[in-house]
């Protein structure tokens, strides 16, 4: 795996602003490139060096991201995920990872060579 890992991040609602983006941004080796919202104006109020796509299918396509980061509504988490893997990103889903236990065998069954990161985030609350 490449020094800096690009990441793409899905939404920016309160977990993306809250956790995700924030630690994203503290964490050495990351670098968040994107994010995927229906208000750009909020994402560019906060964060104005990131690109903004009006739809998160948009961050699969993008050649610069090697990371996508899910944290939206779970039953979104699958389609997600699986769109991602499918695009060659590496992918970490905010919790619940699925909402059937089937689903989240099979994204797991996904994992090739060229996508070995699938990762679960379960934000620390109450700090």
């Amino acid at each position: 795996m490449k020094a800096i890992i690009n990441v793409g991040l899905v939404g920016y609602g309160f977990a993306s602003q809250t956790f995700h983006a924030p630690l994203i941004r503290a964490t050495e080796g990351l670098d968040l490139v994107a994010v995927s919202s229906s208000d750009a104006a909020k994402v560019q109020a906060s964060l104005p060096h990131v690109d903004v796509e009006a739809q998160a299918l948009a961050l699969c396509k993008r050649s610069d991201i090697d990371l996508i980061v899910i944290p939206t509504p779970n039953d979104t988490h699958f389609p997600l995920a699986k769109a991602a893997l499918s695009a060659g990103k590496h992918v970490v889903v905010d919790k619940p990872f699925t909402v059937t236990l089937s689903e989240g065998k099979l994204l797991k069954s996904w994992r090739t060579k060229r996508v070995s990161i699938i990762g679960i985030s379960q934000p620390p609350l109450g700090q």
